[in-house]
């Protein structure tokens, strides 16, 4: 590592940057840093890098190692933001990034599964539901299901956050991104659910609708274990509780709801969140291509 790499990492911690942040920014300025010193046989220092060395870092990360769009994007992000401290800390005089443009990709939509692919996860939870763990569990996949929660919100429900009655129900959301509070509407599945969770939830463990074996409130990662582990009965790969509401946004906007509802069901503050969801996924591709005749 450069003394200069050194020294930026230090100030990124002295700015109580996240962990993960300051190790993804090392980790793709010594990725640069290698490739510069054996492409140009020169040190790795601010002041020796011009912009032709980050157009040929771009070209090599897409050609030679074929990147994702992503990724190389992500590389020359970092790159910016060290060229912005180098400036500021008075060891190069020119931010070589800025002529440089990121690499444009035609945007897909979020990776969802198809309504089959969700049954058969609810059913290998329904066949499961034979306790109160099971039937915790159940409750849990059908509330992401036809909420679209996310992981964080639905492991702060409390009990007093579900209303339930025999034609209508909701959960109310208090903590979900940016503090926004919410309601949800519960339907007649998720409903019986969360009722038949309640029936067998122990009476004096706190006030968290979803507890773990302890009597501790559930946390993310318990959640993700469990939609991992029924997905795995269901012969389905890289299924997170983020997945599941993906699935919820599309089917709902498949369905024929406007923007502006899923937007709120969501809880998303700009609509062109939830319009992501309107674009192809990689799946939809496939599928078109696939219904095409051969001649």
């Amino acid at each position: 590592m450069s003394q200069e790499t050194t020294q930026f990492i230090a100030d990124l911690n002295r700015q109580e940057a996240a962990a993960k942040t300051v190790a993804n920014y090392l980790s793709d300025l010594n990725c640069f840093a290698r490739w510069f010193t054996q492409t140009t046989g020169e040190g790795f220092a601010a002041a020796n890098v011009t912009p032709t060395d980050i157009r040929g870092y771009r070209s090599y990360l897409q050609t030679t190692q074929g990147r994702a769009p992503a990724t190389v994007n992500r590389r020359l992000a970092a790159l910016r933001r060290f060229f912005g401290w180098a400036i500021g800390a008075g060891v190069a005089s020119e931010n070589p990034t800025l002529s440089v443009k990121g690499v444009q990709s035609v945007p897909q939509g979020p990776r969802s599964l198809e309504k089959r692919e969700v049954d058969k996860l609810i059913r290998m939870a329904e066949k499961d539901a034979t306790d109160g763990p099971g039937k915790r569990n159940l409750a849990i996949l059908v509330t992401l299901r036809h909420t679209g929660l996310r992981v964080g919100e639905l492991c702060d429900l409390r009990l007093s956050d579900v209303l339930i009655s025999e034609r209508k129900g909701a959960v109310t959301v208090r903590s979900g991104k940016g503090n926004k509070h919410r309601v949800v509407p519960l339907n007649n599945d998720a409903r019986k659910a969360i009722s038949d969770h309640l029936d067998v939830r122990p009476k004096v463990v706190g006030d968290y609708l979803f507890i773990g074996q302890r009597g501790e409130p559930l946390r993310p990662q318990g959640v993700e274990l469990i939609v991992a582990k029924y997905a795995r009965l269901a012969g389905l790969e890289n299924v997170t509780p983020h997945v599941l509401r993906h699935s919820f946004a599309k089917q709902v906007l498949d369905s024929g709801t406007d923007l502006v509802a899923v937007a709120r069901l969501l809880g998303h503050e700009r609509l062109d969140s939830t319009a992501r969801y309107t674009q192809p996924s990689e799946r939809d591709l496939e599928k078109a291509v696939e219904r095409l005749e051969t001649r």
